[in-house]
């Protein structure tokens, strides 16, 4: 794993990833606003990752919270959007914190996982042209989201019995 911070060729910057109970993302998303999840779909060991048709990136599925709407919702509603997935558990993992540009801020994002047993049926959408599946111990390829690939091997990692997702320890 990098070490934190990462940096995206947009400027944006992953700085923390750390492992919090479910029911603190309402306390945190008062401090530093939580406008969206994402979920690492992990089968075999390999991870999802979507192909973004604005971007133009590979990353993984999920996207923004629609109001009311809390972040496991949203993260449900999205893996469904964007794959076609639906119907399985998923799990809280962590929250991820970053430093955006354009506009300049700060904001939080909610992760979680779910492990299959078989390779799901995929759909492609006006939103998602492709799929494929990651190995965490691959490099990250030139059209991937860097950012996105140090969250899903820090969660396969944890899931798998790491101990500490953030490259630093809160006192």
């Amino acid at each position: 794993m990098a070490a934190l911070p990462i940096r995206d060729r947009a400027g944006n910057n992953l700085i923390d990833l750390r492992v919090v109970p479910e029911s603190e993302l309402t306390r945190l998303g008062e401090q530093v606003p939580l406008p969206a999840s994402l979920v690492v779909v992990v089968h075999a060991g390999a991870v999802l990752m979507v192909f973004d048709r604005w971007r133009k990136e590979w990353e993984l599925p999920g996207g923004m919270r629609e109001p009311a709407e809390t972040a496991r919702q949203a993260a449900v509603r999205e893996l469904r959007e964007e794959t076609g997935i639906s119907g399985v558990g998923l799990t809280f993992a962590a929250v991820a914190e970053f430093d955006l540009v354009k506009p300049q801020r700060r904001e939080l994002l909610a992760i979680y996982r779910v492990r299959l047993q078989s390779v799901p049926s995929l759909t492609v959408n006006d939103e998602v042209l492709a799929f494929r599946w990651w190995s965490p111990t691959d490099p990250v390829a030139d059209a991937m989201s860097p950012l996105d690939a140090e969250m899903a091997r820090r969660v396969v990692h944890a899931s798998a019995g790491g101990l500490d997702v953030g490259a630093r320890k809160e006192t």
